[in-house]
């Protein structure tokens, strides 16, 4: 649900790339040093699929990443296999990189009859000293990424007691050697810390520490993010704002929050009590996120900005309801904040009741908001506490009612935010952030949530809605929050070009239809293929929806051939170059790696996108951006061609995000066919042509046609023949 996509920013795409190109120094180099992790061990095609090879194709060419890692490598020096006298350090040393990536800790863990490290523990810090030191010895100047070990699932499914047994008596000396690795950080320049505790989910690990492909993918993304973003050292902001605090008579005393350090005070003019918690380093400018009511409550989103260097504040507004007094109190947080130097701009985090002076204080100072967050948000006092058809809380009621200064009857006619007054947060280009049961009976969406929504994209403003259908009030978050946190990020200034970074994909699964191949095989087949057929006229581009319409081994139309393909096109030419699994990232890879090179194709029909939307989660308007993306790499490469683009198709239930997604691309189709021509100038208009199929797909009370298989992401055999029947007239004639 928004107002309208992001315009300005697909029209700037291409210059983006070409500024982020242009600026980024020549092959910088970027050694990852570490343990089997960083080798890539139980990764079949170690490779291409460890991650510093994922690293490496997501630096892009302006990098040069190697992989030194050492399989069962210590960080202590008195351990079995210490890394600093293996010869993959010495190579690493002899190298000279600019960059260190150092991953080591998992098998200093290790305490039994093979292994007895941990007795040595107590030098972490100075092994990693010495580590460091060594490093700098060959480069003063040396980046260094110390980063904590990655996580240990010792309830994997399918682990022996005796492995889960190990892992248990082991995960809680990993954040010893984080501690470790995140003290050398802070006394050592050119050092940050890294934590990757939380970057690997269970999904992600084989035997319940070693990544898989998958994992190895997840890993790279965090630590290509953790390149392009440096991190400042915490210490100086930290004390500034002691320093503050002192000055305005305000007595800190320390305090932690998840590892993090912090400091609690009280407000010099309203007495609000506030804790502040600092990241292990600060990121540019100093950001924070505010969060109000409930601290510590489903805190996911709260330790991934504090790992990305957002400090995290909480001033106490309890038994106010956004009242002016709750407004006054964050009003005097935000003025202390600034004057030690904190970003201007705050991203507000409102879970339930706590939506109410998250709204009212960004209403008051749009000029003072990065981004808004509301979970359940309430929005209008009279559904909560009031109880019109959410829950009724008296006790909350009669205090909500004195905040106000209100009797019954004014409280009755008092009405939630209007469009009007939500004018100026729009203009101030702050997005406005949702994640909504749609089951909620306590703050019920209709007279909340979506009810803000509405008003917000009325007024203009940037709105991105998460869905949860079935789920009620509790529980809050969204799972994963990958898309709410890059929201967040992209907002305040950091953003993540997930759909329109080339990469290539990790799918390998058998039932991708590859019969035992990879994606890296599958693309050197197509390419092979393409090339023996050069003069096919027609190239269908997609996921597995077009890999479908002929399968991954005979991917050329036939004349009289059975297939909707054939039948549509047997006698013209076509091949599919369909891949399982691709995303729109993929797509761009493989197209700026030749995928077409051989081909000079009059038509080009592109569905891309439900990968994006159901997989990773990406919104709609960063799958609008990829095929943008794509259709400009199209125009770039294959400048002869037409591209008629056809997807994503409408996936999932009729009140699900991956329908709300799917839909929202379909109602901005224009978007999709906006791209600069070969040469930089305006593309004709004729070259790309967006043709909206989603009626094939559904009937009007918005339920599938028989066309869809049960799965609501695929089509079935009747669904290829409309959708082949439907584009024949427009390929035709663009052949003609």
């Amino acid at each position: 649900m928004r107002s309208s996509p992001c315009i300005a920013l697909l029209r700037r795409l291409p210059l983006l790339v070409a500024v982020i190109a242009a600026g980024a120094p020549a092959q910088q180099r970027i050694a990852c040093l570490g343990d089997s992790i960083t080798f890539g061990a139980r990764i079949a095609d170690r490779l291409h699929s460890s991650y510093p090879s994922w690293l490496n194709d997501y630096l892009g060419e302006s990098f040069e990443v190697r992989n030194f890692g050492v399989g069962g490598a210590t960080m202590l020096r008195s351990a079995d296999n210490p890394y600093h006298a293996s010869d993959a350090f010495r190579d690493a040393l002899e190298w000279r990189p600019d960059l260190a990536v150092v991953i080591l800790g998992t098998n200093d863990t290790c305490e039994n009859q093979r292994r007895q490290n941990w007795r040595h523990a107590d030098s972490l810090a100075d092994d990693a000293q010495q580590l460091v030191a060594s490093l700098h010895g060959t480069n003063p100047d040396m980046r260094v990424l110390l980063c904590s070990p990655t996580g240990m699932f010792a309830n994997k499914a399918g682990l022996s007691p005796a492995r889960k047994a190990d892992l248990l008596a082991r995960a809680p000396r990993l954040a010893e050697c984080a501690a470790a690795a995140r003290r050398v950080a802070e006394q050592t320049e050119h050092v940050e810390y890294l934590e990757l505790t939380n970057t690997l989910r269970e999904q992600d690990v084989g035997d319940g520490v070693h990544p898989t492909a998958f994992g190895a993918e997840r890993l790279a993304r965090r630590i290509a993010e953790a390149i392009r973003h440096p991190l400042a050292p915490a210490t100086p902001q930290r004390e500034r704002l002691v320093q503050v605090l002192s000055d305005t008579g305000s007595q800190a005393q320390p305090d932690s929050f998840r590892g993090f350090h912090g400091v609690k005070f009280q407000l010099p003019q309203t007495n609000a009590a506030c804790r502040i918690y600092s990241p292990h380093g600060t990121a540019r400018g100093a950001p924070w996120i505010l969060r109000a009511r409930f601290f510590g409550h489903q805190p996911a989103l709260d330790i991934a900005l504090l790992e990305r260097g957002f400090h995290l504040a909480y001033c106490d507004v309890s038994n106010l309801y956004g009242a002016p007094e709750a407004v006054d109190r964050y009003s005097e947080l935000h003025t202390l904040l600034t004057a030690a130097g904190f970003a201007r701009r705050a991203v507000l985090e409102g879970m339930s009741r706590g939506g109410l002076p998250i709204i009212h204080w960004a209403i008051a100072h749009p000029q003072h908001v990065a981004s808004l967050y509301g979970d359940n948000p309430v929005v209008d006092i009279r559904s909560w506490p009031g109880g019109n058809s959410g829950k009724r809380s008296t006790p909350d009621w009669r205090r909500c009612l004195e905040a106000y200064g209100l009797d019954e009857a004014k409280a009755a006619s008092k009405q939630p935010v209007s469009t009007k007054l939500l004018r100026p947060l729009a203009a101030a280009d702050v997005p406005l952030l949702l994640v909504l049961g749609l089951a909620d009976e306590v703050v019920p969406a209709a007279e909340n949530g979506l009810l803000l929504a509405e008003r917000y994209a009325a007024a203009g403003g940037e709105v991105e809605v998460w869905q949860k259908p079935g789920v009620g009030h509790h529980p809050h978050g969204l799972h994963p929050v990958d898309p709410l946190l890059r929201a967040i990020l992209r907002a305040s200034g950091f953003g993540q070009n997930v759909s329109t970074t080339p990469a290539p994909s990790v799918e390998f699964r058998s039932g991708a239809g590859w019969h035992g191949d990879s994606w890296r095989t599958q693309v050197t087949k197509m390419r092979a293929l393409a090339r023996a057929n050069d003069k096919t006229p027609i190239v269908f581009l997609g996921d597995s929806i077009t890999q479908g319409l002929t399968g991954a081994r005979d991917r050329l139309t036939k004349a009289g051939g059975g297939r909707a393909i054939d039948r549509a096109f047997g006698d013209r030419g076509a091949i599919s170059l369909g891949l399982s699994g691709d995303r729109t990232e993929h797509l761009l890879y493989r197209i700026q790696h030749g995928a077409l090179q051989d081909l000079e194709p009059a038509v080009i029909i592109l569905q891309i996108g439900v990968n994006n939307i159901v997989t990773a989660g990406h919104t709609a308007d960063e799958v609008l951006l990829g095929v943008q993306a794509i259709v400009t790499s199209l125009r770039r490469f294959e400048p002869q061609a037409t591209v008629l683009v056809c997807g994503p198709f409408p996936a999932g239930a009729p009140d699900s995000q991956a329908r709300e997604a799917t839909t929202r691309i379909q109602a901005a189709h224009d978007l999709l066919t906006r791209t600069d021509g070969p040469s930089g100038g305006p593309s004709r208009p004729d070259k790309v042509i967006y043709q909206n199929l989603h009626g094939l797909f559904l009937d009007e009370d918005g339920g599938f046609t028989n066309n869809m298989r049960k799965d609501g992401i695929h089509i079935n055999a009747r669904g290829q023949e409309a959708w082949m029947s439907a584009i024949k007239p427009t390929v035709d004639a663009l052949l003609r």
